[in-house]
């Protein structure tokens, strides 16, 4: 999801939600008191997808609706960490070679009834590596060859065969000043269009070389992946949307049209659902793919996703009935925990658990010099009284002292249980005080000039950011706020231009390296750019380690340096989740690796529902 997969704390204006009429489509309804249409959920996202190209998405409302209506080789069950088949019918590895074989099922078909083939993989997989998109190292980490096909680019490549230009690209790593920084950006993009015919057809040919390397083979329904490292938990790594097909007719025409992934037009579906409407932060209509090679076990013929990226309006909108489920707010917990609330709305029990997502405050190690000061990080890091604020803001959630979320699991116990639980010790202002002193000296500076923190834009991203700037008034160091919307977030996190910004991460696969990853130096979701000598080692010695038990413990003692040496981030609490629904709704998966919601083993009783809206 689950990034980056990058985690939203978007969240903005108050939204009015009035159901959107319900249009024909199979009539799959077995319930009783004589109803005979179609059955349909109300749900919500918390945000506007940022994008619903497989290839490219990170957050997890894009997760979450891409899982509707596009479908991989392999797609999650209903246990965390469970993996089920989806278009490959079963999968196969071989220890001695490293590789795993994905057996595509016959009935596969996009909507249009065109058979979704191993071309549709090969394809996408291709293309995600000639775009170089943020999960590229879902490909590149783990596929022999494809690192190496993907390094190769037109800027690679001229500055192997021009000296001149390589001069040129060197000059803006060491160029400071942003104007001369365009100007040296646009020589190269100069550069590169100008490329001669041979050129062009050298750099071609080197290309069709390298991938010809890649360990990536096709067979009639057989796709072949060659790792160059172990990992028996790869099938999890394939349910990633970056390993999602992609047609290319489909792709060509609607990319000609400039639509592709952005209107419900341009978007393919071979999964149990199809977009038939998305209103830009607004609403999602779907409704039931027919040619869904499991479309007989699908029980939902529409569902309406609305954006409502205000807390509170999800709350009313579900007492009032016009939403079928929802997550609850903190503040809410005790109320929603209560049996007569429960039955006077007609929910299901309270199901709280952790959806292993962490919070953190992710800091520029680069463009900033006060926040690349390691004795600043530490400061702002321990003037964190955290127990406070699952006690007071969040309340439910978990103090977080670690990187690791608490219930992740590792390789007997959960990994904290196997680790040191807390790396460093909760709300210490004199301490803090003493690192800010440390980095005061060091920096040759009486006092700290104000640093700016990016936050997300709902109320409870407010109310988060302004505990912490409390605490951190507190030790003398004033922080002031900036709320972006979580698109614009992305966008400022990929150029470098914040200081601090709030940050959450769920894990995309069930192994720790999900969350470790992120601060490699050439993660794409490394957006501080840390490096950290130490780190980099123990992760590398992990990811070649065949020992299971030697491998954990290199992954121990990376999460130890990262926290407790650089505080390379710093982190603020586990999530729990708390979600209901109402009684007609059954089915619902929530949960923390991947998109957080689920609606494949979904069924509702819309006579029930018709009634509870009367």
């Amino acid at each position: 999801m689950k990034n980056f997969k990058v985690l939203s704390l978007v969240l903005a204006a108050l939204m009015i939600f009035s159901m959107v009429s319900f249009v024909g489509c199979q009539n799959n309804n077995d319930n009783a008191g004589g109803y005979t249409g179609p059955k349909v959920v109300n749900y919500y996202l918390p945000g506007e997808p940022q994008t619903l190209d497989s290839q490219k998405l990170t957050g997890n409302p894009d997760m979450v609706m891409a899982n509707m209506f596009i479908e991989g080789l392999v797609r999650r069950g209903k246990e965390e960490g469970e993996i089920i088949p989806g278009v490959a019918k079963e999968w196969t590895h071989d220890k001695e070679s490293n590789s795993w074989t994905f057996v595509l099922r016959d009935d596969a078909k996009w909507v249009d009834g065109t058979p979704v083939t191993t071309d549709d993989f090969l394809f996408a997989w291709k293309l995600a590596l000639d775009t170089s998109p943020v999960y590229l190292y879902l490909l590149t980490n783990f596929i022999k060859g494809a690192e190496e096909y993907a390094d190769l680019t037109p800027e690679s490549y001229l500055a192997e065969v021009d000296g001149d230009f390589k001069t040129l690209t060197d000059s803006l790593k060491d160029e400071d000043n942003e104007d001369k920084k365009k100007e040296i950006q646009t020589q190269i993009d100069g550069r590169i269009d100008a490329m001669t015919d041979s050129e062009k057809e050298d750099f071609n040919g080197r290309k069709a070389a390298l991938w010809n390397d890649v360990g990536i083979k096709a067979d009639n329904q057989n796709i072949t992946i060659s790792l160059k490292i172990p990992a028996p938990f790869y099938p999890g790594v394939v349910a990633m949307p970056i390993y999602n097909p992609v047609n290319e007719a489909f792709y060509q025409k609607h990319t000609e049209a400039e639509n592709y992934c952005l209107e419900a037009d341009g978007l393919n579906s071979n999964g149990p659902w199809k977009v038939d409407e998305w209103k830009h932060r607004d609403y999602f209509k779907l409704s039931r793919n027919e040619n869904y090679w499991n479309n007989d076990n699908i029980h939902l013929d529409e569902i309406h996703m609305k954006i409502v990226t205000d807390v509170e309006t999800r709350t009313n909108l579900l007492k009032t009935g016009e939403l079928d489920g929802s997550a609850i707010q903190a503040k809410d917990l005790l109320d929603f925990q209560d049996v007569a609330t429960i039955e006077q709305y007609g929910l299901t029990e309270l199901e709280s658990k952790s959806d292993l997502v962490v919070f953190y405050i992710r800091f520029n190690h680069v463009n900033s010099p006060y926040t690349q000061n390691v004795n600043i990080r530490k400061a702002l890091a321990h003037a964190m009284d955290r127990q406070s604020f699952v006690e007071k803001i969040n309340y439910g959630d978990n103090p977080a002292l670690g990187y690791i979320p608490l219930y992740f699991p590792g390789l007997e116990k959960t990994f904290r249980e196997e680790t040191q639980k807390e790396l460093f010790e909760d709300n210490q202002k004199e301490k803090a005080k003493e690192y800010l002193a440390t980095a005061l000296q060091e920096l040759g500076l009486q006092e700290l000039p104000p640093l700016d923190m990016m936050t997300g834009d709902s109320d409870i991203a407010q109310k988060i950011a302004v505990k912490f700037q409390a605490d951190w008034a507190e030790i003398g160091i004033t922080v002031n706020l900036t709320p972006v919307p979580w698109g614009e977030q992305l966008t400022r996190l990929e150029k470098g231009e914040f200081t601090m910004a709030m940050a959450g991460w769920g894990p995309d696969f069930a192994d720790p390296t999900t969350y470790l990853k992120c601060f490699m130096r050439d993660n794409g979701s490394n957006y501080g750019k840390y490096y950290g000598p130490e780190f980099e080692e123990l992760m590398n010695e992990a990811k070649m380690e065949e020992d299971a038990k030697k491998r954990m413990e290199y992954l121990y003692e990376a999460e130890r340096v990262l926290i407790q040496d650089d505080m390379a981030m710093a982190p603020m609490y586990f999530r729990m989740r708390h979600n209901t629904t109402k009684e007609y709704l059954t089915g619902v998966v929530n949960r923390g690796i991947g998109g957080s919601l689920d609606f494949y083993w979904a069924d509702i009783d819309m006579a029930a529902k018709m009634q509870d809206k009367q």
